[in-house]
């Protein structure tokens, strides 16, 4: 541990600390304070609303957690001791895991003080129940997602617990539904990574929270960073906070930054290509060490965490992955398995575990994808260096992305560029492209990481076109077939972001069908549905040509130009019947013509026409009928008309 990360003896605080606490710190191997923890645990004691501010890895976790319990001890001497179901301290964490990670910290110190207390209760040879020793025996627990609710409940009746630890959405439901957790006697709210807490978008549901606490309690509010709706949160929840900032200056430079100073962060620029490869030597030149890989998406850890654990150059690692959509207690056995783990391991994972995981021994951090967030950089980098312990992160960046490493500087997070390492400093040999062809290769015959690689790239692409800070990382400036080869694709998927784009990418001339999974039962099942849905093809199939060689059934218009066109033929064949009768009426001599009776004023033009009238007057109203159905249509619409029946008659 380096000096700069001292600031005293604990056992020199003031005011001091209880034995039992002393106690568990010398377990713990810790003698001395960090900075953050010299400066807020004597405020947290003293009953002072508390805003932090201090670098990831800096030791905020024992800035509350001891000083909640002692406040819980000195209530206790005082002779306000807590009842089995009576709440003394809540805290919120963002994420299962730290919320997990804070309850095991709390347990090292509530074994140290039970055990305290078990001992005065034996000193003191009292067998009664009700026994009230210098000491109590205090309880936590933890209420995250994952666990049933009503289970929660009946443990916290059946139990009890003084101190309870879990993330907002299943505390806040807690509260709600159900009066059996009494917080009348609260003491402390801690609110720990509070801005992930908002980022994560929580801010009503940490109102809902406040809002059934006690007013006079004593509230701490813990971050890595601050923003405009933290300070609203501080002016809702705390009172009259004092505000505890720890910096951080380069010993070199003497220039502020907010990492740690044991932390050296580098950046390797390199193409999409290049990057597989330079993470697989990188692995190799420090095969010793305990690695956390970062990606952009789950889909992407899902699939690179197979093709790193397949390479044959890295048999010698052990590969664990983690990510959000993880089932919980999966999450938990992974993070529990890779603290556990030696060295030459590496966790593959997302920003799931880039904030508050104190993961025990972590060398080297690498950020195979740049986050999406550029605020969760530095915590991906706070994941080694921690409590003073020196560590080393690195970035892999495209040369179109190089302006990112100005950008950090500006949010004072220095950088150190490093160079490309060769297969000799690697201590391997063959070229470059070896890896990205065993991958592809590994894909046309496995089904599983075929499909894997695509679904890795699509959330890839719509990762990147989707990032924060777009105006260094644009989806534009890509060199997509470059990526797609990087992620081993047999061809390129159809995605709305690639419609546009022309993309040099030779797709491998394989009938990606024919591609099976290594899992027989798996194998099995997608056979059996390849051909249940050919069956059902050719069923298709068959009905449509069995309907298609069918004849049509006559149907019967009913449009009004075709109910003009009948009455048109049915009057030419009643003239035509007319016609005939008038002709041979003339032959046998009986034929009378018509005439009509005119009024005064009328002309005669009708007269003058001769004994076939009614031809003509039909023909005037078929072009009548004609001149009605063209204006009709050049309005847009068919309109019904109406045709006198006794023009027709005699």
């Amino acid at each position: 541990m380096e000096d700069i990360a001292n600031a005293g003896r604990w056992d020199a605080l003031n005011p001091p600390l209880s034995a039992p606490i002393l106690e568990a710190l010398q377990t713990l191997s810790f003698t001395q304070m960090t900075p953050v923890q010299a400066s807020t645990v004597p405020l947290f004691m003293k009953n002072k609303d508390v805003v932090v501010e201090a670098v990831t890895g800096s030791g905020k976790t024992l800035s509350f957690v001891i000083p909640i319990l002692e406040m819980l001890l000195r209530r206790h001497r005082d002779g306000r001791g807590l009842l089995k179901n009576q709440i003394g301290a809540v805290i919120i964490s963002p994420t299962r895991e730290l919320a997990r990670q804070i309850y095991d910290v709390a347990t090292t110190f509530l074994d140290a003080i039970n055990t305290a207390a078990t001992a005065e209760l034996e000193e003191s040879g009292n067998q009664d129940d009700d026994f009230q020793g210098t000491i109590p025996a205090l309880q936590h627990m933890l209420f995250i997602g994952g666990n049933n609710v009503q289970e929660d409940v009946q443990r916290f009746q059946r139990e009890g617990a003084q101190v309870v630890i879990g993330t907002p959405g299943r505390l806040d439901d807690l509260l709600k539904r159900s009066a059996v957790f009494s917080t009348k006697e609260l003491e402390v709210l801690v609110l720990d990574e509070a801005d992930r807490l908002l980022d994560m978008g929580f801010e009503q549901t940490l109102t809902s929270i406040i809002q059934r606490l006690p007013k006079q309690r004593r509230t701490g509010l813990f971050s890595a960073t601050m923003s405009d709706a933290l300070n609203q949160l501080v002016r809702v929840g705390l009172r009259n906070p004092v505000r505890v900032q720890v910096k951080v200056e380069s010993l070199t430079q003497q220039e502020e930054q907010c990492t740690p100073s044991s932390l050296e962060i580098g950046y390797v620029i390199c193409t999409p290509e290049q990057k597989l490869v330079q993470l697989m030597r990188f692995l190799k030149r420090e095969k010793d060490k305990k690695f956390i890989v970062y990606f952009a998406t789950c889909a992407c850890v899902d699939y690179f965490f197979k093709v790193l654990s397949n390479l044959p150059d890295l048999k010698e690692f052990s590969f664990h992955s983690l990510h959000g959509k993880m089932d919980p207690k999966r999450r938990e056995a992974v993070y529990k398995k890779f603290t556990s783990a030696p060295s030459s391991s590496v966790l593959v994972c997302t920003d799931v575990a880039a904030r508050g995981l104190d993961i025990p021994d972590v060398d080297y951090v690498i950020q195979f994808d740049p986050p999406q967030d550029p605020k969760s950089f530095a915590h991906r980098c706070g994941r080694t260096a921690r409590l003073g312990r020196e560590g080393k992160a690195v970035v892999f960046l495209t040369p179109q992305e190089d302006t990112y490493v100005e950008f950090l500087r500006i949010r004072k997070v220095p950088m150190v560029e490093h160079p490309l390492i060769s297969d000799a400093e690697a201590g391997r040999k063959g070229t470059e492209n070896d890896i990205l062809e065993a991958v592809r290769k590994a894909n046309t015959k496995d089904r599983d990481l075929y499909e894997r690689s695509t679904k890795a790239f699509v959330s890839w692409v719509r990762s990147y076109s989707e990032h924060q800070a777009n105006y260094i990382f644009r989806f534009k400036d890509v060199d997509v077939a470059a990526v797609a080869r990087a992620f081993g694709l047999l061809k390129l998927p159809k995605m709305p972001e690639l419609k546009s784009l022309k993309i040099d990418f030779q797709p491998t001339v394989i009938n990606i069908d024919s591609i099976k999974y290594k899992d027989k039962a798996r194998e099995k099942q997608r056979q059996a549905k390849i051909a249940k849905e050919k069956a059902l093809a050719e069923g298709e199939a068959a009905k449509k040509d069995k309907k298609r060689k069918q004849k049509p059934k006559e149907t019967v218009a009913w449009s009004q130009h075709k109910e003009l066109k009948e009455r048109r033929l049915e009057r030419r064949e009643k003239k035509e019947k007319k016609r005939v009768a008038i002709a041979k009426a003339k032959v046998e001599g009986t034929f009378v013509p018509k005439i009509k009776k005119t009024t005064e004023g009328d002309t005669s033009s009708k007269r003058s026409r001769g004994s076939d009238s009614d031809s003509e007057d039909d023909w005037e109203e078929m072009k009548l009928e004609a001149r009605a159905l063209k204006k009709a249509k050049k309005a847009g619409k068919t309109r019904q008309l109406e045709i006198d029946s006794s023009s027709d008659s005699d």
